[in-house]
């Protein structure tokens, strides 16, 4: 297992998301939002040990270099996060912001800078994620970044980027 990667955005830092960060995960997770969506995180969230099970999970996931669950931090408080899961097989990409700090440019600084050390370090080739496709602002905010859309079903948008 490398150490886990901490990577500098412009307008914000991206670190592994400890145990003191539940608090604010479970606000980010029980925003309407959110919920509409990432329903099927929502579900496996929204129980007594939802939260830790997750961040458990990720904390599995980089011990065996399969994924990372990065939070990201602006002005030393935790304002959403970006998780990268299965990079041996079938890389995949989700992520989400608090209310309180979207529009404000930090998921897209984000995005890059995790696309970026995932390039670099070579760490994958490919990455995918799926998308509802009445959330037009990730949708927009994918192909900025460079990710096509890859096919489409009734209900998603499935995307992909070549690093």
């Amino acid at each position: 297992m490398m150490t886990f990667p901490e990577i500098y955005a412009r307008h914000s830092v991206l670190t592994r998301i400890s145990e003191d960060a539940l608090g604010i995960l479970k606000e980010i997770f029980e925003d309407a939002e959110t919920r509409r969506f990432l329903p099927e995180l929502y579900e496996i969230l929204d129980t007594p040990d939802g939260l830790h099970r997750f961040t458990s999970t990720f904390d599995l996931y980089a011990q065996n270099d399969e994924g990372y669950l990065w939070g990201i931090k602006h002005n030393s408080e935790i304002v959403g996060f970006v998780a990268v899961m299965d990079i041996s097989c079938d890389t995949t990409l989700f992520y989400a912001m608090h209310p309180n700090y979207r529009s404000c440019g930090y998921m897209k600084d984000a995005l890059q800078n995790v696309l970026d050390y995932l390039s670099n370090h070579k760490v994958v080739r490919t990455i995918s994620t799926d998308i509802y496709k009445n959330n037009s602002i990730s949708i927009n905010l994918l192909q900025q970044l460079g990710f096509c859309a890859c096919r489409e079903d009734d209900k998603k948008v499935y995307m992909s980027k070549t690093l």
